[in-house]
């Protein structure tokens, strides 16, 4: 059985089929998405319902707590900081479900950003979103820092993380990076699978961006696919 992380999707939910028609996907296996499967693509709805269909299929998907999904949790609790969500990809959200306000988006959805979990673990991996601020005792007990930290890999206690490597997103980097990331992987322990898939549908002077990434944890191996929406 084999177990896949994929980066941060954003709406764009024809990209995550591309990519899941890569992937050879058999019974067993595991998909881990990184966060932020929201805002700013075009179909943040259909990538739940594709979450929604692969469950159904048998495949166990754990889908972490991006910030994009804790703007959206804010907004429900304080209607101040609703504007704040719309303007990072918060419109296109609703779009996707055909609504205006965040209370039409159905239960079923707000139910499952409410259960999103913060970080995921195996025994040689640590998933979280964005990184861990490493001057904490417990690094997973600073929620903060897992969805929005950068520029953290200087501080890791090595001591803490032990043998563990860190998969994580949020911030986008160009595929030479994520690749020489992945052979230093054994001596640094950290890869970063956000190549900034939503990127390629806004004017950017970053062409080495846009596309959705996956990682096989067992077999060390990269998959990649241009974004398609």
């Amino acid at each position: 059985m084999f177990t896949y992380a994929i980066g941060d999707i954003h709406g764009c939910n024809r990209t995550f089929e591309k990519l899941l028609e890569q992937l050879p996907l058999q019974d067993g296996d595991a998909l881990v998405l990184l966060g932020d499967l929201i805002d700013r693509g075009p179909d943040s709805k259909g990538v739940i319902d594709t979450v929604f269909r692969l469950r159904k299929q048998g495949y166990p998907v754990t889908c972490l707590r991006g910030n994009h999904e804790q703007l959206l949790l804010n907004s429900l609790l304080d209607p101040d900081k609703m504007e704040l969500w719309l303007f990072n990809g918060g419109f296109q959200t609703l779009e996707s479900f055909g609504v205006k306000q965040l209370l039409g988006i159905p239960e079923r959805y707000l139910n499952f950003f409410q259960a999103m979990p913060h970080w995921f673990e195996t025994q040689d991996y640590l998933c979280v979103h964005a990184g861990l601020n490493f001057s904490r005792p417990n690094p997973l007990d600073e929620q903060y820092s897992l969805l929005w930290i950068r520029r953290w890999y200087d501080e890791i206690d090595y001591n803490w993380l032990g043998k563990r490597m860190v998969l994580h997103g949020h911030t986008p980097v160009e595929l030479e990076t994520i690749q020489t990331q992945l052979t230093n992987l054994p001596a640094n322990q950290y890869l970063n699978l956000d190549n900034g898939c939503a990127y390629a549908l806004r004017q950017h002077d970053r062409p080495d961006l846009g596309r959705l990434v996956a990682f096989c944890l067992e077999t060390r191996e990269l998959f990649h696919q241009k974004c398609v929406d």
